[in-house]
């Protein structure tokens, strides 16, 4: 009760806005501030005759008390059956990249579907924001990394080994996968194991490290872009280049290999209607409609999370 007021305070903007939302007098609402500030030490809100401001303990406090609320409200809801429309905020991570696989339009679709919805989208190719649980769901390329974490495939991407044609002319073609062990390879870590590419389904190759080492697919295609060697990337982060010549495809007949794009979130968030709405939207959207799959709900039901 005492973070609930303490959030209603703050998102109303007052003691009398907040008793009115929580149906309680306001000496109680102040009743209950005055408890939680007791209980950790320290004061949470600066009171004017006309005004409430949060003191800088405050603002680290409310950060995380109005995600509790929000959560624990809608888990009551979930209870006893009154769900009936996402709403609150939602947290996502995705990669640097996401324009190119449309997310960037996406997901202004999808508060236009839903408007009861705040979103925050940070774009990072790390996974430890996610492993702390800072966000609520991510955007995920290649294979998931956690077993925590429950993972919807989306869709996948082709790979393709690329050289810029300034390197090709100085260190020569290639003629099998054998032959990139005579060239420079610049490591993208966040799709491949270092060391090692896997070309298809029969064709892994031992590569050696060369210049640069980068969880980054944009810096790997920069520097492949720069002459520096040959990247193994995937075919929508450079077709454009292909298309324009600035980058040459190499042993086409030989690269099969795909790389999977996952939504992936903490098991159990799946039952946040919030979470449950983003995750079929994106997969809707997103999906190959040639190769229908089921929805995320279908995926994730009770039954199939055992």
């Amino acid at each position: 009760m005492a973070m609930i007021s303490f959030a209603a305070v703050v998102s109303t903007g007052g003691f009398s806005n907040a008793a009115n939302l929580l149906g309680y007098s306001k000496a109680a609402v102040s009743r209950q501030i005055a408890k939680l500030e007791q209980s950790i030490g320290v004061r949470l809100l600066e009171r004017t005759t006309r005004s409430v401001s949060l003191t800088p303990a405050g603002r680290e406090m409310y950060a995380r008390c109005a995600r509790i609320v929000d959560e624990v409200n809608e888990a009551n809801q979930i209870i006893t059956g009154m769900v009936s429309k996402p709403r609150g905020d939602l947290k996502v991570n995705a990669p640097v990249v996401s324009s190119l696989f449309d997310l960037t339009a996406i997901i202004p679709r999808f508060l236009q579907t839903y408007p009861d919805m705040r979103l925050f989208l940070n774009l990072s190719d790390s996974k430890v924001s996610m492993l702390k649980g800072r966000f609520d769901v991510a955007f995920w390329m290649g294979d998931p990394f956690d077993s925590s974490l429950e993972a919807v495939r989306l869709r996948d991407y082709p790979m393709v080994l690329v050289a810029a044609p300034t390197y090709l002319a100085s260190a020569g073609r290639l003629s099998t996968p054998n032959d990139l062990k005579d060239h420079i390879c610049i490591i993208e870590t966040h799709l491949s194991k270092v060391g090692e590419w896997r070309l298809s389904d029969d064709v892994s190759v031992a590569v050696n490290r060369g210049p640069l080492t980068s969880n980054s697919v944009r810096m790997a295609r920069e520097a492949t872009l720069q002459g520096l060697g040959v990247s193994y990337l995937p075919r929508f982060l450079v077709g454009e280049d292909i298309a324009a010549n600035r980058l040459e495809p190499l042993l086409t007949d030989v690269v099969t290999e795909s790389i999977p794009l996952h939504i992936i979130f903490p098991r159990g968030n799946f039952a946040l209607s919030k979470v449950r709405a983003f995750v079929d939207f994106v997969r809707g959207e997103m999906q190959d409609k040639s190769n229908a799959v089921p929805s995320a709900s279908a995926l994730l039901a009770p039954e199939s999370m055992d």
